[in-house]
């Protein structure tokens, strides 16, 4: 895998935040913290337990889950975070991933409690590929775009009975909707997102090896330097 770096080169640097979800899932699998990070409706009520609408995308308790989640990372989550930048990609995970959760609350609390209950990235990562409108890497002309994450859900419910269908289906519908548009005041300006990059914790991280926080694509920290001071 490789990230851009400067023209012409290419630089053997992993993408960052992909990266790192790919060691955070491995590590609270290997504690055994699925369960204490599970999207459970009833413990909502408790200020300190509300972290559950959006850490119950990092937790699994079922290992097929767990690997199908850290296999898409590299599939999926590498190439969206070169095509996104790391900041666009963290930023859209985490909505995406927010509003799954609150989906699924809300289809539980209507009497449908199969939509909730379980933990697990994958229904972040039909978000993403239902929000992007990304088809993996040579697969580009085989089908169309839209039917990937219909594929994704289809093949993920037959490998795994985590998360739950409702909750896989709460991610897909919050992509959907991400694609229409339905987010789009929460999403960051490009005044925002250069202020965030030109600070000094994302330089440092840019330069950083083997993983390497990725600038957004057209964004002036992407452009060549050719005068000091000039872009």
């Amino acid at each position: 895998m490789y990230d851009r770096g400067p023209p012409g080169l290419l630089s053997p640097a992993l993408p960052l935040a992909s990266s790192v979800l790919m060691l955070l899932m491995s590590s609270l699998w290997l504690v055994g913290a699925g369960p204490n990070l599970a999207l459970a409706p009833e413990l909502l009520l408790d200020p300190w337990q509300a972290h559950r609408l959006l850490t119950h995308a990092l937790g699994h308790t079922a290992l097929p889950s767990l690997l199908l989640s850290l296999l898409l990372l590299p599939v999926l989550g590498w190439q969206q975070e070169c095509h996104l930048g790391t900041l666009r990609f963290l930023h859209a995970s985490t909505l995406l991933a927010l509003v799954a959760g609150l989906m699924a609350v809300l289809l539980a609390g209507l009497g449908m409690s199969a939509a909730a209950g379980g933990c697990g990235y994958m229904p972040v990562h039909l978000a993403m590929l239902a929000g992007q409108g990304y088809r993996p890497r040579g697969l580009h002309g085989a089908l169309p775009p839209w039917l990937f994450p219909w594929l994704l859900l289809a093949l993920t419910s037959l490998l795994t009975s985590e998360p739950p269908f409702l909750q896989l289906f709460c991610g897909l519908l919050a992509g959907l909707a991400y694609a229409a548009g339905a987010f789009r005041w929460l999403e960051l300006s490009e005044r925002q997102l250069q202020a965030l990059q030109e600070g000094c914790l994302c330089r440092v991280l840019a330069g950083c090896w083997p993983l390497r926080l990725l600038p957004t694509p057209g964004s002036v920290a992407e452009l060549p330097v050719t005068l000091p001071g000039v872009r």
